[in-house]
């Protein structure tokens, strides 16, 4: 691997401060260790600035967003820190709610020279039992066993729930974009690296992270059981379409489209518990919006 690559790792959290604790712990107990750990707070409104104003430690960065910007948001900010305030190689980036194995950054260290087109390596993630965090599952490469011998499974895109990604692709390929609030915006981002920029993403395999969600379960605005979650659905269908416009063909557009703006709606009047027309209103709108949707993409100042 030559000379020792260094890592910054980046954090954003919310409100969720007994987690944010247990993943500092987990980032501070790594056995291949971070130069930097930017802890980026989106506006908390418990106790959370004022534990990370407690920290004692040259390597814990936090930083204090002056509102709420959605994970989209504290993930632009964040790559903004790496590339301004540090020169470390690589940005290790997740969510509070990630628990990364103590040996999860030396799996991902060990794998940054598998491609001389590496766009980013992501950690196999876990739900609290051991079994696949469903949400969290990349979309495989249609060459996805390419790379099988050597312990990776290539992919196309990823969630932000442990990835790392080379300086040089960050300076490449711009910021995550902060105006898609919440949802998509990791997809997103790995498809312009992966589809725009034609370089490779790859799971590491033995890179291991919990993502310590309370269930296992998939996004689905029928199922949702949070009256206050299912306007979110609003935000998730606009940038769904989005990315795919961006992305993808006209074909993979229409499908969407289509599954978005008629057939969960559909469900959702047939067999959603409650708020039926609501629930496939949000549908609707989402859907319609991503169609006229030009958020601002942002790149790295030269």
């Amino acid at each position: 691997m030559g000379n020792k690559k260094s890592v910054d790792c980046i954090v954003v959290t919310y409100n969720r401060l007994a987690l944010l604790k247990e993943c500092v712990q987990a980032i501070e107990s790594q056995t291949y260790p971070v130069e930097h750990f930017f802890v980026i707070d989106n506006c908390s409104t418990d106790n959370t600035w004022e534990y990370l104003q407690t920290i004692k430690s040259n390597k814990i960065v936090p930083i204090h967003l002056n509102k709420n910007l959605g994970g989209a948001g504290g993930f632009n900010a964040g790559l903004k820190t790496f590339i301004k305030k540090s020169n470390a190689d690589y940005a290790w980036i997740m969510d509070d709610d990630t628990i990364p194995a103590s040996t999860a950054l030396e799996k991902l260290i060990k794998k940054v020279d598998i491609s001389s087109r590496l766009g980013f390596l992501c950690s196999n993630v876990r739900w609290q039992d051991n079994s696949v965090a469903v949400m969290n599952i990349p979309s495989p490469d249609k060459e996805w066993n390419e790379y099988s011998d050597k312990g990776v499974t290539k992919v196309k895109s990823a969630s932000f729930v442990s990835i790392m990604f080379p300086r040089s692709v960050v300076k490449k390929v711009g910021y995550p974009i902060t105006d898609f609030f919440i949802w998509g915006d990791d997809v997103e981002y790995t498809l312009r690296i992966t589809h725009d920029y034609h370089l490779s993403g790859f799971m590491v395999n033995d890179s291991l992270v919990e993502h310590k969600i309370k269930q296992n379960i998939a996004t689905d605005l029928v199922k949702e059981e949070s009256l206050g979650r299912v306007k979110r659905y609003y935000l998730a269908q606009r940038n769904t379409i989005f990315y795919l416009k961006k992305h993808s063909s006209k074909k993979e557009v229409f499908k969407a489209t289509v599954r978005q703006g008629i057939k969960i709606p559909i469900k959702a009047i047939v067999k959603a518990k409650d708020h039926k027309f609501y629930r496939a209103w949000v549908s609707i709108k989402g859907t319609a919006a991503g169609l006229f949707f030009k958020p601002k993409v942002e790149k790295v100042e030269k």
